[in-house]
């Protein structure tokens, strides 16, 4: 994941012979590969794409047989490179296939297009009848906006996050350089500044050559969205970006207070504290392998603790006393702090007009999102898997090794079907922590205490996911003149001033004063 917001890291913990987890508390169901180990002719048949998976065609894998009998469905899975495009290829040449999975809740121009033209299709009260995880899942009051026409078209996929944790990219720093150079965590703006300072003067790493940068983002812009808490605005990451401002609400974007952002990212860049490679940085899957070549001391990025880990440990190969932490939103100049908060989910799994059974792939996708499902694909297949002797759990690795959905390399990791496919992995909820405790012990206190300071100062939106017709029709030009008006301004071709004025109203001339106002008017028919 990867998508944009680095979903799917990769373990790269220690390995061993066995692996004991304590007071787990798991009970022995049964080995689902004794009722049926591989789903038989009688099974109904669902295809599924799904980005950056393993290739099942290639050998068997005991956990996707143990689903396919759980489901009495017969899996087919479709993967290919973490690119969203992909989806798009699918669709227009019709090769898609009955579930598409990670479909970018974004993009919600497209993803009514789909709906639309009848390219996937509603879990209607029908289709969901007897499946009461999926039930559960769609009733919950904060997934109602997500309704098209009054339908669900897909099912959000659950963050990793507890609802109500941030929801956009936070800022991520080198605690070992911190450390080397005798530095408090930055609080403030100011602050953050001058360890940004430190990181390009001081020779964090140690090696007598001034080679260190203080920061690397996805582009100049994405700075400023990321640090607009500081003034006290929400932005559109998970969320519409809008607030309240009288009896109406505005986008983010537009705000007065925009300018000081602006200014104070300008400055950043103006004294050679961005890494260059911001410049020409998309994405964050871009970004990162350039901060772990450990010249950089800070990135925002996703939440993922996972994705935290693997970049310390990538850090690590080659410099061994490497330490990542995730900081606190930091203040601004009138005390104003918060990172967005998040709706609890990013990207969708639709069901396709191509399934001739809807009813088999919503079965599936029921069982993926029970615990039961989830205990099988972080475990494995009991008595295979893992066993439970005195109330412990011990993971057999040798035959870890054997399925490829958790790989010869870390077999001490959860099944990758655990993640993408119903929800992501629940990595902050008990079972996984303590399974994840036992092959990376401090992984507990490393939620713990990141979970803590990210969220300890929120802002929330006006809305989640609310988008009318306008708006979703400018979306994208908004983005494009977002990006281009700020990029030309932090990097000095504007008058910070002036070249905000000047944005502002391109904006609200090209279709934002109406999409707007459809959205304000919007949200207020819905807080009544």
């Amino acid at each position: 994941m990867v998508s944009k917001f680095g979903r799917a890291a990769r373990w790269t913990a220690p390995l061993a012979g066995v692996v004991l987890l304590a007071g787990c508390g798991l009970l022995d169901r049964g080995d689902p590969l004794a009722a049926n180990a591989k789903a038989d002719a009688g099974a109904d048949a669902v295809s599924i794409y799904s980005f950056d998976r393993q290739d099942y065609g290639s050998r068997p894998d005991r956990v996707l047989e143990a689903i396919e009998a759980a489901t009495n469905t017969r899996i087919s899975l479709q993967t290919g490179a973490w690119e969203d495009t992909q989806l798009d290829i699918l669709i227009a040449t019709g090769g898609y296939p009955d579930v598409l999975t990670i479909v970018d809740n974004e993009k919600t121009g497209r993803f009514n297009k789909w709906v639309k033209e009848g390219k996937i299709i509603p879990f209607t009260d029908e289709l969901t009848e007897g499946l009461p995880h999926l039930r559960k899942l769609l009733d919950e009051p904060r997934y109602q906006e997500l309704r098209v026409n009054g339908q669900f078209y897909g099912i959000p996929l659950q963050d990793e996050l507890p609802q109500g944790s941030v929801g956009q990219h936070v800022l991520i720093l080198r605690q070992d350089w911190l450390d080397r150079l005798g530095l408090p965590l930055p609080e403030t703006l100011e602050e953050l500044r001058r360890t940004l300072i430190a990181f390009r003067d001081e020779d964090p790493d140690g090696n007598g050559v001034q080679d260190t940068y203080g920061l690397i983002s996805d582009g100049l812009p994405s700075i400023v969205r990321d640090l607009i808490g500081a003034w006290g605005l929400p932005t559109d990451v998970r969320s519409t970006g809008f607030l309240k401002k009288g009896d109406h609400y505005e986008y983010w974007a537009i705000q007065p207070e925009v300018k000081e952002a602006l200014r104070y990212v300008k400055d950043l860049y103006a004294e050679g504290l961005i890494q260059p490679f911001t410049l020409s940085a998309a994405t964050n899957v871009q970004v990162r392998p350039k901060f772990m070549e450990g010249r950089v001391g800070a990135l925002f990025d996703n939440a993922n603790f996972e994705e935290l880990l693997k970049k310390q440990e990538l850090l690590r190969l080659n410099f061994p006393e490497a330490k990542l932490i995730e900081l606190s939103a930091p203040a601004g100049p009138e005390g104003k702090r918060g990172y967005s908060a998040g709706a609890g989910f990013w990207g969708y799994t639709v069901i396709t007009d191509k399934a001739a059974n809807p009813r088999a792939a919503a079965r599936l996708l029921d069982f993926l999102l029970s615990d039961e499902g989830n205990r099988l694909t972080l475990y494995g297949v009991p008595g295979v898997h893992y066993t439970e002797e005195n109330g412990k759990v011990v993971l057999n690795l040798e035959e870890r090794k054997k399925d490829i959905g958790f790989g010869p390399v870390h077999p001490e990791a959860p099944h990758e079907l655990n993640w993408g496919l119903a929800s992501w992995s629940r990595m902050t909820e008990g079972d996984y922590v303590r399974f994840r405790e036992t092959v990376t012990p401090g992984f507990a206190d490393t939620v713990k205490d990141n979970l803590a300071r990210i969220n300890r100062y929120l802002i929330e939106p006006a809305s989640y996911s609310l988008a009318t017709s306008k708006w979703v029709s400018f979306k994208s030009n908004s983005d494009e003149l977002t990006a281009e008006y700020f990029s030309k301004i932090i990097m000095g071709e504007m008058d910070v001033d002036a070249g905000f004025d000047r944005f502002v109203k391109k904006w609200m001339e090209s279709g934002g004063a109406e999409a707007m106002q459809e959205m304000s008017d919007a949200m207020a028919d819905a807080h009544g």
